[in-house]
């Protein structure tokens, strides 16, 4: 009899597991896609579809950058807000939000005739796309704490899919469609889009802590909290340096007489292993830890800034543009996974928030000092070394942090 009890619980157990796995790659897909649509459709596709638009409307490179900033400042000024809502409100119902504004702006973008109009939909779709982002994090963490490292991981594989996808599709669509143009990629997107957030209405849930409220659990402090500041600012200093190789490696490249479909293919490849380096690195960390991961992680990026400019030939830069590539979505989701550690999993999405404002800014200055120090200070070596110290300067700031030892059992909607 007890042999036969024994049985039943393995099956029991077996079953259980196997739906445990299944739930998890729903949710974590179906989050994947909507960083596909929201990223991934939006800020990394405005570049390739920028020249076809430009001509179109007959825009100036000026209105060209304010279309950019436009973007920019919409994420900016929703990123640190989305966080805070999702703790009022519920993750799922913001990102949902933000899902619809990004879905419509799409829709407005490809009837877009001026560039007031253009403006308005890119500054909602910036916002949109920040409003997705940090409560998506805390919904699925929510739910997969145990696993954090690999669901952000494979959830910021994400944005580097989206970039993949764009450097395929857009110029297909638009030889498929010439009459549209441009405003096809736009249509297409937002169809895929509207698809997606119906599919996340109906899979995604919030955690069942997100609704529970206990008057013993005090709400961080965030300026009292030195471990998140030491965070925030390690988050900033990614945001200054990572960008430096994405938008500068081609045109190094090219000034080193490497012909330019070479140059295209190495940030191909860098792009390939963006999409496998987030959830590589995220598996790491929930085997041995955030912290010592993120070290490793920091010292591959120094790495990838320091071998071009040790050796000016196609297989640094190739050796290069693996490890920059594969490093990248690895320390935003290991540095994210270090920020949920200090906070209760009710305020995750805020502090995620938090840190992501500090993010946001370091995106905004790095390109611009990078291109001062190409410009006026040394050239393309001048930047790749600023990149490789801010990268270290990062890595000290990581030794100073503690490293979490917390487990966190996973709570389910009753």
């Amino acid at each position: 009899m007890k042999s036969k009890q024994i049985v039943k619980w393995g099956i029991n157990l077996n079953l259980q597991s196997v739906k445990s796995q299944k739930e998890f790659w729903i949710v974590v897909l179906t989050g994947m896609f909507l960083i596909i649509t929201t990223t991934g459709f939006v800020r990394m596709a405005y570049g390739v579809v920028l020249p076809y638009m430009q001509e179109s409307l007959s825009l100036s490179f000026s209105e060209v950058g304010m279309l950019g900033t436009f973007m920019f400042l919409g994420y900016l000024l929703t990123v640190g807000l989305s966080g805070v809502l999702a703790v009022r409100w519920g993750s799922k119902a913001v990102l949902l939000v933000g899902g619809w504004s990004v879905t419509i702006s799409l829709f407005g973008l490809a009837w877009g005739s001026s560039f007031w109009w253009v403006s308005l939909f890119m500054f909602t779709a910036g916002a949109g796309s920040a409003l997705v982002f940090t409560p998506l994090m805390s919904l699925t963490i929510g739910w997969f704490p145990d696993k954090r490292g690999m669901v952000l991981g494979f959830l910021l594989s994400g944005a580097g899919i989206g970039m993949f996808l764009n450097g395929i599709l857009v110029p297909s669509i638009v030889k498929q469609f010439p009459e549209l143009g441009w405003r096809a990629v736009w249509l297409l997107f937002g169809a895929i889009s509207l698809g997606v957030i119906v599919l996340a209405i109906q899979v995604l849930k919030n955690p069942n802590h997100t609704n529970k409220k206990d008057s013993n659990e005090e709400k961080p402090k965030w300026l009292h909290n030195k471990e998140l500041i030491k965070i925030a600012w390690l988050y900033f200093l990614v945001g200054v340096g990572y960008l430096i190789p994405i938008l500068y490696q081609t045109v190094y490249m090219i000034e080193l007489s490497i012909p330019d479909n070479i140059a295209g293919g190495v940030f191909a490849v860098a792009g390939v292993f963006a999409i496998v380096g987030g959830p590589v690195w995220g598996m790491i960390s929930d085997k041995i830890g955030s912290q010592r991961t993120l070290i490793a992680a920091l010292l591959w990026a120094i790495a990838g800034d320091i071998i071009p400019l040790m050796f000016h030939n196609v297989v640094s830069f190739i050796v290069s543009a693996v490890i920059w590539g594969s490093s990248i979505g690895g320390i935003l989701a290991l540095i994210q996974v270090k920020a949920s550690h200090q906070v209760p999993q009710k305020y995750i999405s805020a502090a995620i928030g938090f840190i992501s404002a500090f993010y946001a800014v370091g995106q905004m200055l790095g390109p611009g000092l990078a291109g001062w120090m190409i410009e006026y200070h040394g050239g393309f070596a001048s930047a790749y070394c600023f990149g490789a110290l801010i990268y270290f300067m990062g890595l000290l700031l990581t030794l100073s942090l503690k490293t979490e030892n917390v487990k966190v059992t996973p709570t389910k909607e009753s």
